[in-house]
């Protein structure tokens, strides 16, 4: 799994679990937390459409997983920059360091991180601003049998589905 895919896993896990996360209890703050899950994701589709349009054609919606890698540059890059920089004031709060989104996002991917390294994946980094950066690239083969076995194991902690993601 290269940086971009990992990248970009973690990231639609993020808006994935902050959906999943807001289940139906019947009170009026599960309520109020269903909108605000559909208003990330909105933003998200909206984010992810300025990315196209600045540069990154291959730049996937939230949640999109059509099992292939996208053709994208490496986040270092110039044009992965000048593509976030221009959509910054597009991207959904928990993808924002310091927001309290992105606090609760952190938390959440710090324990899957813990559980991939507890279950056979020891170099699995810690998330940091609500992104898995896994460097250098090729560090973590996303189709071993002990990443599949480590996912497996921790499935109740992923954040929306996510296998992680690289930059």
């Amino acid at each position: 799994m290269n940086k971009a895919s990992m990248l970009l896993a973690v990231s639609a896990a993020a808006l994935a679990l902050t959906a999943a996360g807001c289940g139906g209890s019947g009170d009026a703050k599960a309520g109020s937390s269903g909108a605000k899950a559909n208003a990330s994701t909105d933003q998200g589709v909206k984010h992810a459409q300025c990315m196209r349009e600045n540069g990154l054609p291959g730049y996937p919606d939230p949640g999109q997983d059509s099992g292939e890698k996208p053709n994208l540059p490496d986040r270092d890059s110039p044009e992965f920059k000048k593509a976030e920089q221009a959509c910054q004031s597009l991207e959904p709060p928990e993808n924002r360091p310091g927001t309290p989104e992105n606090a609760e996002l952190q938390r959440k991917m710090l324990k899957w991180a813990q559980c991939m390294r507890t279950n056979g994946v020891p170099n699995f980094p810690d998330p940091q601003n609500g992104k898995i950066l896994i460097k250098p690239r090729g560090s973590i083969d996303g189709n071993s049998p002990q990443f599949k076995k480590a996912v497996q194991a921790c499935r109740s902690l992923e954040v929306g589905g996510a296998k992680g993601h690289g930059g």
